[in-house]
């Protein structure tokens, strides 16, 4: 891919997500500013590019020439003003909390120039909140990536309520170009598009296994061997267009939607885990228990299967 000189992108928050964001640009051609508020955690993050890109040259994903220019054009700061610095694109990836994010979005306006386009990794977060701290609203967007970024090529772009064409234009090109697939979503709500889908499918999932329908494994099991492996080859809407059609769709409805779970508030069992601390991999148990070794053949399991999908979509 080429990029012009000195094209700049500024990601904010080395974490899980941004750490991973700042790594696809940086091997894409593009000078990448990362910034943390401490240099453990930018230690930590050049660490784990290193390490993603090592596994990226393992699975055939990324040539070892392109590794020590794309880490070369990756630097890393705890200094804001200098990382908002002549940046094209700032994508912010911080805690999902829309304070913090409104407070750094009005620091970072007093710091970048006024061509910069912000855009947040927000997962839930309307756009026009976060943008309301600015004096850019024209040129502020949700850029929404997947866990692992340079894994996962879908990028939703939710566009505010002011945000404009050119801007959300912008946006799509270069991702586009990046080699993700970037997709609008052109109505600002909570959650976008995809995780809508997702939080009906866990909302339903606990109902199943709150009211003594079925185990978590089962359930996991049911959606792993099923239509989960269909949903990776194509949409809800392809599927049932192709296979049951809308009239066997409608009547089925008839019969399943009046018993499924419909409540807009936090499940109960969802609640009893939390109180418990059994939050899953973070605490070392939920409905599974996350040992080090179970934990990294889970990933090895998920990885390995994304590079395949990656594979494929290259043919």
């Amino acid at each position: 891919m080429k990029t012009p000189d000195r094209q700049k992108i500024t990601v904010i928050g080395p974490g899980m997500m941004g750490h991973a964001i700042a790594q696809e640009w940086a091997l894409a051609g593009y000078e990448v500013a990362l910034y943390g508020r401490s240099q453990a955690r930018l230690t930590e993050a050049r660490q784990n590019i290193e390490q993603n890109l090592r596994e990226l040259v393992h699975w055939g994903l990324v040539q070892g020439a392109e590794v020590a220019p794309g880490l070369a054009r990756l630097q890393t700061t705890t200094d804001l003003q200098e990382a908002g610095s002549d940046a094209l694109l700032l994508i912010e990836a911080i805690v999902e909390e829309l304070e913090l994010k409104q407070a750094l979005f009005a620091e970072l306006d007093a710091v970048c120039p006024p061509k910069t386009i912000f855009a947040s990794n927000s997962s839930s977060i309307i756009p026009s909140l976060m943008a309301s701290a600015t004096q850019r609203p024209d040129r502020f967007l949700v850029a929404h990536y997947f866990n692992p970024p340079y894994l996962m090529p879908l990028v939703e772009l939710v566009r505010g309520s002011r945000t404009s064409d050119a801007t959300l234009d912008t946006v799509f090109d270069l991702l586009q170009a990046l080699g993700k697939r970037p997709i609008v979503c052109s109505k600002e709500v909570p959650g976008f598009i995809a995780n809508r889908l997702q939080l009906v499918l866990w909302r339903e999932a606990f109902n199943i296994v709150q009211r003594g329908i079925a185990s978590p494994q089962d359930v996991d099991e049911a959606v792993k061997s099923s239509f989960g492996r269909r949903l990776g080859l194509v949409g809800p809407f392809e599927l049932y267009e192709y296979i049951d059609g809308y009239d066997l769709t409608l009547q089925c409805e008839k019969y399943i939607l009046p018993d499924m779970e419909g409540s807009q508030e936090s499940y109960p069992l969802l609640r009893e885990k939390v109180a418990k601390n059994e939050l899953g991999a973070k605490t070392g148990k939920g409905f599974y228990d996350w040992t080090p070794e179970f934990m990294e053949a889970w990933r090895k399991k998920v990885l390995e299967g994304l590079v395949s999908f990656m594979k494929q979509g290259e043919k």
